[in-house]
């Protein structure tokens, strides 16, 4: 029996969770994903805290997300 394809936020948590930021753009790079902002809003209500700066490069603004390294390491979550 094949193995379930992992969802869009399973995708992104495990992304995150190594460490890694992510932005809209490298998510839809790297996966597929077109709606990261929809996605770490349903992380985050579900109780995840994520980090996120607006970033300005190339004359073009977006964010950036990430989790903290205390979080990633099962330290506090509020």
């Amino acid at each position: 029996m094949p193995t379930p394809k992992p969802t869009y936020i399973q995708i992104i948590m495990a992304h995150l969770m190594t460490g890694k930021t992510i932005t809209t753009m490298q998510a839809y790079d790297e996966y597929s994903i077109t709606c990261l902002s929809q996605r770490i809003s349903e992380l985050r209500a579900s109780g995840v805290n994520i980090d996120d700066e607006m970033v300005t490069q190339n004359g073009k603004r977006f964010k950036r997300y990430w989790i903290d390294e205390q979080v990633r390491q099962g330290g506090n979550h509020d």
